[in-house]
């Protein structure tokens, strides 16, 4: 049901002794960017491999890159190396936050700079380290979209109504049915205007179809109906 599009930015550089140096360049930090790199990696590269039903060659690919092979994801395991792969990126994450704060595209470029940010939003510890995201995002140092997808999730763990309609639920019906629906919103006349002043390109109703969904705002109330 979920589809996920993960894109890798290569970033390159040229230097020559013609050019005067870069000053934002020379404050990149390289070992950290490259750690970030791999965490980042390993945190999208095990979700397309899940859930985004690559090719063969893609999820060859991808395996290569995670030094995985095939034998690790059969059955259960898949899922059990999921788990595994966000505690020891969490571990990882934590100790770069204690030393470097948030570690921005200013410190490691991007896609580096999003790292933390979603190793963050797959763990239980977002209402802990969202005021840092908050932080990272006034400063520019990560875009203001990332921030509306923790604000939105931390919000749907507290049984909340979310702000910016970044959030999918799934869950059992009353037949046994494996459903999913768009958490509910809590001003969905406005939703599309807000999703707007945080950088996100679609509307609610783009997002859904996009994503094979029912374009439906439910209530707190109606879900526990559902």
């Amino acid at each position: 049901m979920n589809k996920i599009i993960f894109t890798l930015l290569l970033l390159t550089s040229c230097y020559s002794y013609s050019q005067v140096t870069n000053p934002e360049e020379d404050q990149i930090n390289p070992e950290l960017k490259e750690e970030l790199e791999r965490i980042y990696l390993m945190d999208q590269g095990i979700r397309e491999i899940t859930d985004g039903n690559p090719s063969g060659e893609r999820k060859a690919e991808l395996l290569r890159k995670m030094d995985l092979d095939e034998k690790d994801i059969e059955g259960n395991k898949l899922y059990s190396l999921m788990r595994e792969i966000d505690s020891i990126n969490l571990i990882k994450v934590e100790r770069i936050i204690q030393e470097y704060g948030y570690p921005g595209k200013s410190l490691v470029g991007e896609p580096a700079n999003k790292a933390v940010f979603l190793v963050i939003q797959h763990s239980d510890k977002i209402d802990r380290y969202l005021p840092l995201v908050r932080k990272a995002a006034k400063e520019g140092e990560l875009s203001k979209t990332y921030l509306a997808m923790m604000e939105d999730r931390n919000l749907m763990f507290q049984g909340l109504e979310q702000i910016y309609g970044t959030q999918i639920k799934g869950q059992a019906n009353k037949e046994g049915e494996w459903i999913f629906f768009l958490w509910p919103v809590k001003d969905p006349e406005k939703v599309n205007i807000l999703r707007k002043n945080m950088g996100i390109k679609s509307t609610v109703e783009e997002y859904l179809k996009r994503m094979d969904m029912e374009v439906k705002f439910y209530t707190l109330d109606e879900i526990d109906d559902l």
